[in-house]
């Protein structure tokens, strides 16, 4: 291992040595940027972004290499939609006509919708700066830039892969004895793990963000299913090197799905006989969905604002949806003209006892600070947390309040902006109730050792952690595997691990040719649907379904 500077990666890519390097995660989680360099070919796993602070206050961290600009990049893997880990995708997948692309197909429906509601924060973000008589924060891309990519993906440029229903394994016919498979995560809608076959007979496993348990949108991913690996033949690989994120390395959930679910019934039932309400703030994609379908599981009518009103069909359902908004279970808020005053009769409880499920779950920006502002100064509402609370952020400031005697300065200052797009602070009493839920759409210490246990690895190489996750899942490891546990690293930022064993006579790269596909080998429902490539070009094998897979 030795550290390096991004300026000597082209030294290193000249090299002929086989190497992996994480380009971002400078605090440990965020900007995920992973290359890995084998055989001759340069592959890229995601290219995020990151957070430092909140609100006003709030700083992007990029990883570093701008866009990689010449860095020739011979497939780019984008596992989810999350910023952290596809934050810079349109920017860096336009910068790099050379490569190959892979997603998911429920990744594209998100980014949709993602990729315009960043184009609204950023405008927002320009006018407020404007205002301010401050010079506007660079773009990270433009409409134009969005509006290429998305036509790009209709013809046909990238590999669009339906990873939520079926397991998949590519092949190229310019890439000989390759093979990549992909399959779901168990941690967002869209997710998926990555395998990789390379002609010097290794097998690379990258989890991306993985989830071993369920979730109310989601099945969780113990292992890898046996069907899974018998598909490209990968236990035969000579070797097996696993790529895994820690997120919650350090640490078991304490409580049960189930014990949760019990628990936020009691709260919030508690709540309706005070005559109050509840205002969950959550994130739009993934948490927001997922905390609506619970709601409505237990027997709850939802009110729902923000950017949940858009993800909620994508990872849902569009009839489940159509369905709930008809009979009542579920309301959205409108738009303007009547948006103030929707906000004031929900947050008043005159639409009945509706919780409200709204963005964002840091209570920084979003419609959720204007719910706030209306509920917070009333006894019996409640606040409820439904996951990480991020240093720095509103949500985090609420909680540390909420535990100090009642007495002087129990309040919060909330950012919010005026009919002219102005930045305005307003200072909130906080007399609500406040609860947390840790509905974690990430493994476990636990989960994530038995999934590399089931494995088998010949080495490991944890990121996307921080110190502690790293020790955690490292002690984990060590404890259930014993004797049997092999090499372990920390895969932190520049941090360059050179995979030395063996070599193998990969070709210079050379210019790939659109649409010049070998074979997909992959499971495929009856939907009697046709691939968008030649029958010329490829075949399809069946195999086993999502609800039949047989984990190892």
């Amino acid at each position: 291992m030795r550290v390096v500077k991004y300026e000597d990666l082209a030294g290193h890519l000249a090299s002929g040595n086989d190497f992996i390097v994480e380009l971002g995660e400078q605090k440990g989680i965020g900007s995920s940027s992973l290359i890995i360099r084998k055989c001759g070919k340069t592959i890229l796993i995601d290219r995020g972004i990151a957070f430092e602070g909140t609100g006003v206050d709030k700083l992007t961290t990029f990883p570093v290499g701008g866009n990689l600009e010449g860095i020739f990049i011979d497939l780019m893997i984008f596992t989810h939609v999350h910023a952290d880990h596809a934050g810079l995708i349109v920017p860096t997948v336009l910068a790099h006509e050379e490569s190959r692309v892979v997603f998911s197909e429920k990744t594209l429906e998100e980014l949709k919708i993602v990729l315009a509601d960043s184009l609204s924060i950023q405008r927002k973000e320009a006018k407020k700066a404007y205002l301010s008589g401050l010079p506007a924060p660079a773009a990270m891309f433009s409409e134009d830039d969005v509006s290429t990519f998305m036509a790009r993906v209709k013809a046909g440029y990238y590999e669009v892969v339906n990873t939520d229903e079926e397991d998949v394994w590519i092949t190229w016919e310019d890439w000989p004895d390759w093979d990549f498979g992909f399959t779901f995560s168990g941690h967002t809608t869209g997710s998926f793990i990555s395998c990789i076959k390379t002609p010097d007979g290794d097998g690379i496993v990258a989890t991306g963000d993985v989830s071993g348990h369920n979730q109310e949108t989601t099945q969780g991913v113990k292992t890898l299913s046996k069907s899974f690996l018998e598909m490209a033949d990968f236990r035969k690989c000579r070797r097996i090197i696993l790529i895994t994120e820690a997120t919650n390395g350090n640490r078991n959930l304490t409580e049960s799905q189930e014990a949760m679910d019990a628990r936020l019934k009691t709260v919030l039932a508690e709540t309706e006989r005070k005559g109050g309400n509840a205002l969950l703030p959550v994130f739009m994609v993934n948490r927001g969905p997922n905390i609506v379908a619970k709601l409505v599981r237990l027997g709850f009518k939802v009110f729902v604002a923000g950017g949940v009103r858009k993800t909620l069909a994508v990872e849902v359902g569009t009839e489940i949806v159509k369905r709930w908004k008809a009979d009542g279970t579920v309301m959205f808020i409108e738009n303007w003209p009547n948006y103030t005053n929707q906000i004031r009769t929900a947050a008043r409880g005159e639409y009945g006892f509706r919780p409200i499920v709204t963005s964002s779950a840091t209570l920084d920006q979003g419609a959720g600070v204007d719910f706030a502002i209306e509920m917070l100064p009333v006894p019996e509402n409640v606040l409820i947390s439904t996951g990480h609370r991020f240093d720095g952020s509103a949500m985090k400031e609420f909680f540390e309040i909420k535990n100090k005697p009642i007495g002087p300065g129990h309040t919060i200052v909330l950012n919010t902006t005026d009919a002219g797009g102005r930045q305005v602070k307003r200072t909130v009493n906080i007399r609500c109730g406040g609860y947390h839920f840790d509905y974690s759409a990430h493994s476990d210490r636990g989960e994530l050792a038995t999934f590399a246990n089931r494995i088998n690895p010949s080495v490991v190489f944890i990121k996307h952690c921080t110190k502690d996750g790293f020790h955690g899942l490292e002690s984990a490891l060590r404890s259930e595997l014993e004797e049997k546990c092999p090499p372990i690293n920390w895969a932190r930022h520049l941090h360059l691990f050179e995979l030395w064993f063996g070599t193998c006579n990969a070709q210079a790269p050379c210019h790939l040719t659109r649409g010049f596909f070998c074979a997909i080998i992959c499971t495929r429902r009856s939907y009697g649907e046709t691939d968008r490539f030649s029958t010329d070009f490829y075949e399809v094998r069946r195999g086993v379904p999502w609800s039949g897979r047989s984990a190892l």
